[in-house]
């Protein structure tokens, strides 16, 4: 675009084909100035076209309902006079744009491939303007309530969500069901049963799992297919609430464990200490690893390492040291990149309910070497949410659509109803809430935090269920952000995103490779449009600029197009919805955070 001397024909080449293409010499200018960011639209046009190239301003309209030729009338011009004094206001906004243009864009290039029309498209989009700025100045501006000041300054005392994530067979659902049974929220009855149909259908091993795995081919398979939540008290005294997601562990349900993992705060991670089943899992075939990746990818802050089935070696206190070195090594040592202080180990029996409520029994009983640490419960309960930063806007992805068939509670809820994590803000009854990317305006008509149970208004952390009116069910999608009427969150597009690249990553990354993007609970596919750079693992600095691929274990910065339009912000306003993990071929390739939404 830039050999604009050259005025009649060119070589252009597709493959192994070569033709000669006549193109015109102000195409070629017009081009180079609107891949340099210099003129708007109008002037594009102007150029364009032969009959007018005297650069005077004529809105798109007037130019086609002339076909293509503008007469020098006084009125005509006098309209032409007006429209090129813009405001300063908007001279000031171009000059700003110009100001953050990079400089190679600033310059006309002295080689430029022609190529691919790809390439120049790639171009265009790398030029378009970032929005991130616009986006911080408006959320500055946002006041919170009193009641979401006081939420955020006691952190302490945010619900808690917990998702249960491991190898397939570690024992993950069997936990879940002790769990409850601990916090007084398994009905004697429903277990009495679920014990005595297990026991018929020769898995009598399986009571506790069946207290969620409800669902017929769960339970005939024997393994976890889909997410099952539920909402039970933590801590009667302080009126505390925790969410548990049982997500499935095989590698087939994989998308269903990161909606489940989305809108958690801490990880249980669960690991088979019996001989030969930890190497199995822990192994690149097994599920351990990705999902160690996913938690950290999706923004969980604290990784709770559950070593399971130490019956199976008598509570060995070496096979226990020996699991609990190499996973505490991988979760914190540069592969996943949890700090020490926020990963706990602890030793238990799920299928014997060994150290699940009290450490003091377990000692006694079991494992005399682990006596003065705390059983699963004392850390759970010592467990924080993960950290809010400032009060910001009313952001709540939708974590489940509720129906009047499969949810209790949901008929009081009304026909248009949800389970979504309140990730900043708070939403009460009767509020007015944007819904993206709908992009409709509704109206809370109830909230639940329990079965039945009503609140009138629910503050950042909490997980709860809420009913809308003034929108049809059909506005609800999971992925869709529940937002602050005055302060929406418009879909993206394309995206800019800082990624560490998995040490098991087969391929290198290529542009135009097609991903699968989870971000929340949203999941959509993508394109990588361009390769920015390679980053320094320890200093984030550009080690390289426009590298031709990326390999495994890099840091790198990419453009990512989506197939639709996916509701995220910059990791800087929000870690859950500006987090991202990137799977290929059913396995995880790369995490990272959202820089930039470019458009």
């Amino acid at each position: 675009a830039t050999m604009m001397n050259i005025t009649s024909e060119y070589f252009v080449c597709f493959g192994f084909q070569c033709c000669t293409v006549p193109i015109k010499t102000n195409f070629l200018k017009d081009m180079s100035r609107k891949l340099s960011g210099w003129v708007d639209e109008d002037d594009y046009y102007d150029d364009y076209d032969e009959d007018y190239d005297d650069d005077e301003y004529c809105d798109d309209d007037e130019y086609y309902e002339k076909g293509g030729k503008v007469g020098k009338s006084e009125k005509e011009q006098e309209r032409v006079t007006v429209s090129k004094h813009q405001s300063e206001k908007e001279q000031e906004r171009v000059t700003v744009l110009k100001s953050k243009a990079p400089k190679h864009h600033q310059r006309a290039e002295k080689n430029v491939s022609a190529s691919s029309l790809e390439k120049l498209v790639a171009s265009t989009l790398a030029l378009t303007p970032d929005i991130k700025d616009g986006a911080e100045i408006s959320l500055k501006s946002y006041t919170p309530t009193l009641e979401e000041r006081e939420a955020y300054e006691n952190t302490s005392k945010l619900d808690l969500s917990v998702v249960i994530l491991g190898h397939v067979d570690a024992g993950k659902s069997t936990l879940c069901g002790r769990l409850l049974e601990a916090l007084h929220s398994l009905d004697a009855r429903t277990h009495h049963k679920n014990a005595r149909e297990s026991k018929a259908a020769g898995k009598a091993s399986f009571a506790y799992a069946w207290a969620l795995d409800s669902l017929p081919e769960e339970r005939a398979r024997g393994v976890t297919i889909d997410v099952a939540r539920t909402r039970v008290r933590l801590d009667e005294n302080e009126d505390r609430w925790i969410q548990i997601s049982d997500a499935p562990g095989h590698r087939d349900f994989v998308p269903s464990a990161i909606a489940g993992a989305s809108s958690a705060d801490v990880a249980l991670l669960v690991i088979d200490g019996a001989i030969g089943a930890f190497e199995k899992g822990f192994s690149e075939n097994g599920q351990t690893k990705e999902h160690a990746m996913m938690a950290k990818a999706l923004g969980i802050s604290k990784m709770i390492v559950v070593v399971n089935k130490l019956d199976s070696c008598a509570y060995d206190e070496s096979r226990y040291e020996e699991v609990k070195s190499r996973v505490f090594d991988f979760l914190t040592n540069g592969n996943i990149g949890y700090d020490e202080k926020d990963v706990a180990v602890v030793p238990v029996s799920a299928l014997e309910g060994s150290n699940i409520v009290s450490s003091n029994q377990f000692v006694q009983e079991c494992a005399p070497w682990y006596a003065g640490n705390e059983s699963l419960l004392d850390i759970l309960k010592s467990s924080k949410a993960s950290s809010k930063g400032q009060p910001a806007p009313l952001r709540m992805p939708v974590l489940e659509i509720l129906t009047a068939s499969g949810n209790a509670s949901s008929h009081a809820l009304g026909s248009c109803a949800f389970t979504g994590k309140i990730e900043s803000g708070s939403i009460s009854v009767r509020d007015k809430v944007f819904i993206s990317p709908a992009n409709v305006v509704a109206t809370v008509k109830r909230i639940e935090k329990g079965l039945n149970q009503p609140v009138q208004f629910a503050s950042v952390g909490a997980v709860v269920d809420v009913g809308l009116t003034g929108v049809e069910s059909s506005s609800l999608q999971s992925g869709s952000v529940i937002c602050h009427h005055s302060y929406s969150l418009r879909a993206a597009k394309v995206i800019e995103v800082d990624i560490k690249i998995s040490d098991s990553l087969k391929r290198p990354i290529l542009p135009g490779a097609k991903v699968v993007v989870h971000a929340h609970s949203a999941e959509t596919e993508a394109t990588v449009i361009e390769l920015l750079s390679i980053l320094d693992e320890t200093t984030g600095e550009e080690v390289k600029r426009k590298p031709l691929f990326l390999p495994k274990g890099k840091y790198g910065k990419i453009v990512l197009s989506f197939q639709q339009s996916v509701c995220v912000e910059a990791y800087a306003l929000s870690k859950t919805l500006g987090g991202v993990l990137l799977r290929s071929e059913g396995e995880a390739i790369a995490q990272g955070t959202i820089a930039k939404i470019k458009r």
